[in-house]
């Protein structure tokens, strides 16, 4: 018996190893420094919101960020090229996350050169805005602002690239590393000043986000008859490696990872069933090791998520959504019918909570067109689906809290459930903590669907997945 706990613990510590790739608050593009959508969080139940925005249109809408009870965000409404905006064309926005009020709003300064102003992220109490992009060939510094104010601490001596398709990652310290077409740049949170710069060639410029695990940056480069993976050091800026070549022509995504060293990477451009595939690596320390790769819709933009139980999503090459285990591939769930947006072009944008339920937005790019906020299962089963329009790259996005938010054209929504207690809190007392971690050891075995509350999934046994859910909902 002895030997049996000795046993479960060390998954426990394990599992409790594996959430780290878990975040709370949505600090940048994909929710954390892994940039791979799952959160610590457990979401909303049921899509009843609970404030809504209709005072705030905007021609093209983009991701929601969250942090500490605030939601920034920049509702362009110009788009004429070359760019010449009016004054506050594309203003930051920052929203109170429990009523929707706004707290404050800013005003990017505009340059000649310049393109419409980007929320990079936020954390620790700070806001990095800026005006780069248009496929890397704008320039501008970077503006970082009071979260609760607004207010200007520091304008960086250097220009970035990155752009609103592109977002940035955040080291522990809170430093800011920006990547775009060609290059990449970490600023001092602190100061703004260049930590280092270093060289690097994506495959089409506006798609070329970094990802990160420890010292690990992840981002993707042209390689000769494809794309390949590269790793570079957080710490330094260098090279070090890089992974097989995926064949193809252009790429329109950006990599993102798992604990244990796995980068995924949907490199699909509409080159049918031997190019567009969705790729699994193995990051082993020298190398990459080339784990699977399964056949893929072509989604250009799109931003995929890993699962708390080591699954990981991905739409199949007839728009069905799929959660394939990440080591393997093997399929583990499949949505009953495509989820693809009306248009037929789709740029999933997907969140996971605490749970491993799946929120997903079936947007079709920067189009303002319709599309599906769906919530599914672990199981894939739809749960509920709203149609919203013009979300494009609007979320959804997840709070500590548990708030969905979603930003479209004509709408930004939160969307919250309280449930009487998170699914993971066994005893109810408002925390999941050691003596849930407890309750689920000694209820370990099968049970019965239904018999026990420590079956989280309610699949009939208490085993690995319970715990991997129980301790991504730790706190």
């Amino acid at each position: 018996m002895h030997t049996t706990l000795r046993r479960i613990r060390n998954v426990a510590l394990a599992a409790l190893c594996a959430t780290t790739a878990a975040h709370a608050d949505w600090s940048n593009i994909g929710g954390g420094p892994a940039a791979n959508g799952l959160s610590s969080a457990i979401g909303p139940s049921a899509a009843t919101p609970i404030w809504s925005r209709t005072n705030m249109n905007c021609l093209i809408s983009w991701m929601p960020l969250i942090s500490e009870g605030r939601v920034f965000m920049v509702r362009q409404t110009y788009a004429q090229a070359p760019y010449n905006p009016p004054p506050g064309e594309a203003r930051v926005h920052c929203l109170d996350l429990q009523t929707g009020a706004t707290l404050w709003t800013f005003d990017c300064p505009f340059e000649a050169g310049d393109w419409t102003t980007v929320v990079y992220g936020a954390r620790d109490g700070r806001v990095y805005v800026g005006r780069g992009g248009n496929g890397s060939s704008s320039a501008a510094r970077v503006r970082c602002l009071d979260a609760a104010t607004g207010a200007v601490l520091w304008v960086s001596a250097d220009e970035v690239r990155t752009g609103s398709y592109d977002g940035i990652v955040f080291m522990d310290n809170g430093d800011p590393i920006f990547a775009s077409h060609l290059e990449m740049r970490r600023l001092d949170a602190q100061t703004g000043a260049t930590v280092w710069f270093t060289a690097r060639t994506c495959s089409v410029s506006g798609n070329c986000g970094p990802a990160r695990d420890g010292d690990a940056i992840y981002v993707d480069e042209v390689a000769p008859g494809g794309q390949r993976i590269s790793r570079f050091s957080a710490t330094t800026g260098q090279r070090l490696y890089s992974s097989q070549t995926m064949p193809g022509f252009l790429n329109q995504c950006s990599p993102f990872c798992a604990p244990g060293g796995l980068v995924f990477y949907l490199r699909a451009s509409n080159e049918g069933p031997t190019n567009d595939r969705f790729y699994a690596f193995r990051d082993t320390g020298t190398g990459f090791e080339l784990l699977w790769n399964a056949q893929a819709y072509t989604e250009p933009f799109a931003r995929h998520a890993i699962t708390p139980d080591g699954g990981v999503t991905m739409l199949g090459p007839d728009g069905r959504l799929q959660i394939r285990d990440q080591l393997t591939g093997t399929l583990r769930a499949e949505s009953t019918t495509p989820v693809l947006s009306p248009s037929g072009f789709t740029s999933s944008m997907v969140t996971v909570d605490a749970l491993g339920r799946i929120y997903h937005n079936n947007s079709n790019g920067a189009g303002g067109g319709p599309a599906n906020l769906r919530s599914l299962s672990p199981a894939l089963d739809e749960l509920w689906n709203v149609t919203i329009t013009g979300m494009s790259q609007g979320g959804p996005s997840l709070a500590s809290d548990g708030s969905l938010v979603v930003a479209a054209t004509g709408v930004v929504r939160r969307y919250w459930t309280a449930p009487p207690c998170a699914a993971a809190d066994l005893n109810c007392d408002g925390a999941v903590d050691a003596t849930d971690l407890s309750n689920l050891l000694v209820a370990w075995g099968p049970c019965g669907k239904g018999a026990c509350s420590a079956d989280i999934d309610d699949d009939g046994t208490v085993g690995a997945a319970d715990l991997a859910l129980l301790l991504a909902a730790w706190g």
